[in-house]
């Protein structure tokens, strides 16, 4: 096939392993008992040992993948699929027959997913060329083995994080909002209302199994903060001297908890985000989405939910430049140095719809992340 310039089917397996644990966990512990033995006080011992060595995590890959240039290698592609098992993970295993957790060796974690990445070179004129290119990457992030434990709850304070098999590991856990409680008569009307004290202007939950109750057995998993989809894509184009570029990035699928939003009720910050200062339930009608500001800090408006779960999907363009190329011999004669002067803009348009201020938020778990600043530059190259 003469469109083929170059093929490579590849494949590959390994291991590697990660030392970034703890050595050990647990501990021996000796307690001091007394006991009767012929109306005589008796001393003695108890112990319990939950001490235990940790190995290392182990990180076994595999990846099917193949490479191509087609059309005179105009036009370049690599792609790959891949499966990435993290085994002995270290966990926390509960104890049996006393209280407390220790880590062991015993979890299994997949990653795995589609990579793409492609090229294409253009000449239309001696004086005009141009590249264009982009990639995608998709990700399913697993839990596959807890040592025969339903699940292992993580997070802190009132926001659960759940790792559970079949799901993310530490995916956001917690209840969904059904709306706000409108008006009294739709307070009256609701046996969950009642028993909670709940007034117009309450979050409305969701009652999963419908037991006229909301606690543990309604919540649900609330998304991941994995986005399960990155793409990018740059553009090149250099015509004679003028050369233009330009690149993007994003990702969707990826949840961020809004701690400060969270955290209304344990401090006294009267900041809150544009978005739900406008959206503030304020009387009938007004708001099916947001509380009233008075339950911002009642106990049962700050319960974990979707409320405080928000879509992390970002699209930006990272870079982009402007540049001229001036050859000084050609223009002011011979021992006059090349030069090169450019414009350039890092990161000048981030957009997302997260009430927070910036959507990159490690962990998925946002504690007042400041702006990524965008930054222009005007700059001047000497080449002697």
């Amino acid at each position: 096939m003469r469109f083929i310039n170059y093929l490579k089917f590849r494949g590959g397996w390994g291991r590697l392993g990660n030392d970034k644990i703890k050595r050990q966990d647990g501990a021996n512990t000796t307690t001091p008992v007394y006991i009767a033995v012929d109306d005589t006080k008796t001393d003695g011992t108890t112990t319990t040992s939950t001490f235990g060595y940790l190995g290392w995590e182990i990180v076994e890959g595999t990846n099917a993948g193949l490479s191509a240039r087609l059309f005179d290698s105009r036009l370049s592609i690599e792609s790959d699929y891949y499966i990435r098992d993290t085994k002995d993970a270290a966990i926390p295993v509960l104890l049996k027959l006393q209280p407390g957790s220790v880590l062991k060796n015993v979890g299994v974690i997949r990653n795995s997913g589609f990579e793409l990445a492609m090229t294409w070179n253009g000449q239309i004129s001696k004086d005009f060329s141009y590249t264009v290119g982009g990639n995608i990457s998709t990700l399913k992030n697993e839990v596959r083995d807890l040592y025969g434990q339903q699940y292992i709850d993580g997070g802190s304070a009132e926001f659960r994080q759940r790792s559970q098999v079949g799901e993310p590991l530490l995916s956001f856990y917690g209840y969904k909002v059904a709306g706000v409680y409108q008006n009294q008569a739709e307070v009256d009307a609701d046996p969950i209302a009642q028993a909670n004290g709940l007034v117009p202007g309450d979050f409305k939950f969701v009652d999963q199994n419908n037991d006229q109750v909301i606690d543990d057995n309604d919540k649900v998993f609330l998304g991941s903060y994995f986005p399960n989809l990155t793409y990018g894509a740059n553009l090149g184009l250099t015509y004679k001297n003028i050369e233009f570029s330009m690149s993007i990035m994003g990702q969707s699928g990826n949840k961020i908890l809004n701690r400060k939003r969270g955290e209304i009720i344990w401090t006294n910050d009267t900041n809150i985000d544009a978005d739900l200062a406008n959206g503030l339930w304020h009387g009938e009608g007004t708001s099916n989405k947001y509380p009233s500001a008075a339950a911002l800090r009642r106990g049962w408006d700050q319960n974990f939910s979707d409320y405080l779960v928000e879509d992390g999907s970002f699209f930006r363009i990272q870079n982009v430049q402007l540049a001229y190329n001036i050859q000084g011999s050609k223009l002011f004669g011979a021992g006059m140095p090349n030069a090169r002067v450019y414009v350039t803009a890092e990161k000048p348009l981030t957009v997302f719809n997260y009430n927070g201020f910036s959507p990159e938020v490690s962990n998925g778990i946002d504690r007042q992340f400041y702006p990524i600043p965008a930054v222009y530059t005007i700059g001047l190259n000497l080449k002697f």
